[in-house]
């Protein structure tokens, strides 16, 4: 079995995606295709709203004394103001930080990629797959900005591969390939 270390692939590239947000796309790869294929509908309903701005959310006013915004607005910011992006050539998909993104026509889709050392209880398939969309419709966002610099790697090469990810303290997150969309995962012991 060939395994890769994700934090090396990203290192070769030169782009500020963390190791996790690539392992999860692995992982996670045909559900997050189909939140862009849902998103493309016309019929698609958005179950929370957000704006490009935050002015007018709660909890970002909520967490203005700490100087951040909330998880939300936070994604959106960083997806619109990032210098460099990584671009998946196969599913024209970007990355940056924790998230996996694209504008589905008038719609910017995020999906958040938590850290699985944030899991508490038990360690499940569903908590190491855990990811967060969010689908954002408004008026002053006309498409995603210029970036500086997109770096272009394609998915199916790392498919392949068994891509090798720090979990938490104890684990390492191995990815198992299955199909072109589809892996499957294991820990293996850190010590």
């Amino acid at each position: 079995m060939r395994k890769t270390s994700t934090e090396q692939f990203i290192e070769k590239i030169g782009v500020e995606v963390y190791p996790i947000t690539i392992v999860k796309f692995l992982l996670n790869k045909r559900r997050i295709l189909n939140y862009f294929e849902n998103a493309s509908q016309e019929d698609f309903r958005i179950p929370v709203k957000y704006t490009v701005g935050h002015s007018d959310c709660e909890i970002c006013e909520q967490k203005k004394a700490e100087g951040i915004l909330c998880r939300q607005h936070t994604s959106i910011d960083r997806v619109l103001n990032a210098n460099t992006v990584l671009f998946d050539i196969d599913t024209s998909t970007y990355f940056v930080k924790n998230e996996i993104f694209r504008m589905v026509g008038n719609r910017l889709v995020i999906i958040y990629c938590p850290h699985p050392k944030l899991i508490t209880g038990d360690i499940t398939d569903k908590k190491a797959r855990k990811i967060n969309p969010i689908t954002i419709e408004d008026a002053n966002l006309d498409g995603l900005p210029q970036y500086e610099k997109i770096m272009e790697f394609m998915s199916l090469a790392l498919m392949d591969q068994s891509m090798t990810c720090w979990f938490n303290y104890e684990f390492t997150l191995l990815t198992l390939p299955d199909s072109r969309d589809k892996s499957d995962w294991c820990l293996v012991p850190n010590r």
